[in-house]
This record gives C-alpha cells, structure tokens and sequence, in this order.
C-alpha cells in the first residue's frame, strides 16, 4: 500500500498564509492534491496541519485530514521528519507502508514526475528517494552524491546538489527510524531539472515559481 502526505502548517515566515495562498485561481496546496490523485499511486492522500482554514481547503479537494497538528509540531523550527514520524505514530501506519511525504508549495509537480520516482524509490534499496537538483557553491544546505547517486555531506566537491523542496518517498519503518531523510546512510537520489521544481521561501521565488508555471503552461 502507498500513502501520500502533505504537510502545511498555518504560519510562515516571510510569506503570509504560503501554503494556500491563491495560485493562478486556486489555493496552491490544490496542486499537490490533485497531482497525487492523477497519478493513482496512493491509496489515500493525507494532510497535516495545524489550521482548520488548510483542512477545510484540503477536504474541499478531497484529501483526508485525520486530525489536527498540535501546536508545538507546526512551528519553523519542526523538522519535516518530525511531522511524519508524529503522523505514523498518530494513525499507527505499519512499518512496511511506502509514504510519499510531499510540501504544499508543488504545482510544478506533475505525475510523470512522481511516477519515475516511485518506480526508481521500488527497484533501488535504500532507505529513501528524493528528487534534486544541481547547486553551485554558496546556496543553502547543498550535498554532494557518490557512484550509487546515494547523498552524502559536502567536501568541497564541484559538483553540488541541493533538494529541490517538493517531495521524499521511504517506508514508514524508514521514516520512523531513521534521524534525517536526506544523510540516512543510503538516501538514493533523482535528478530534475531547475524548471520542474523550486523550494520557495522568500518573494522572490514565489515570482519565479509563477514564471516557471506559466512557461510550462504555456509549452
């Protein structure tokens, strides 16, 4: 069975209401929703959050909200991982589950995407797959890869890479043992283009996130 979690809290930092602010006519976590759905993986597509304006949005395109996020797993200073381990934990999600955890701000996500990633994540060992992209020196939390595209930490490499924010598969027996997602020991990698994927945190990226959309819409 294959799960898939979307985890949006209420507050963000530098951009106001980020998780379901309007999107080309639609909250923006609509995307990931419904790109999940489209591509028929999942047995039920989950959301985790901490606010009950998300969890009516999310049950508007029919995602499950299970319950509410306590407040002291939905500020910035919890980890992704944390959030997931709380809601296997929560749900008590066997071991042996595959979950697709998956951040709201996705629309340039699409199901092709996630299928070659959900094939790559059932043929290779490894605890998890995550999709990323090539960085150059001086961008935030970048890595390198080795021979068997698995992540291990930077050494001074030229050849970086950095996580593209959209989304992780492992297994909830992964999830819940291992102390981080992307230097567990055996992280396999995906490699995406800059114009599939965008981890947004200031206005800046917003902008270019709605320029990267267009451009695809428009091709």
């Amino acid at each position: 069975m294959n799960l898939a979690l979307i985890i949006a809290r209420a507050g963000s930092v530098r951009i106001k209401n980020k998780n379901i602010k309007n999107f080309y006519g639609k909250p923006i976590i609509a995307y990931p929703i419904q790109t999940l759905q489209k591509s028929k993986i999942f047995s039920k597509i989950y959301v985790s959050t901490d606010s009950k304006k998300i969890a009516k949005i999310s049950k508007r395109y029919k995602a499950t909200v299970p319950f509410l996020r306590p407040k002291n797993l939905a500020n910035n200073k919890t980890s992704t991982l944390k959030v997931i381990k709380h809601f296997i934990k929560t749900l008590k999600i066997s071991p042996n589950i595959n979950i697709c955890c998956v951040y709201p701000v996705s629309p340039l996500l699409t199901v092709s995407t996630l299928m070659k990633a959900y094939k790559k994540f059932r043929l290779r060992k490894g605890n998890f797959l995550v999709p990323i992209q090539k960085a150059t020196v001086g961008e935030n939390k970048v890595f390198k890869i080795d021979k068997r595209k698995q992540i291990i930490k930077y050494n001074k490499s030229k050849s970086l890479f950095k996580d593209t924010g959209q989304f992780y598969f492992g297994t909830a027996k992964s999830f819940i043992k291992k102390n981080s997602i992307l230097f567990s020991g055996s992280t396999r990698t995906m490699l995406i283009s800059k114009k599939s994927g965008i981890d947004v945190n200031t206005i800046d990226d917003w902008n270019l996130l709605k320029k990267l959309f267009k451009n695809k819409r428009n091709d």
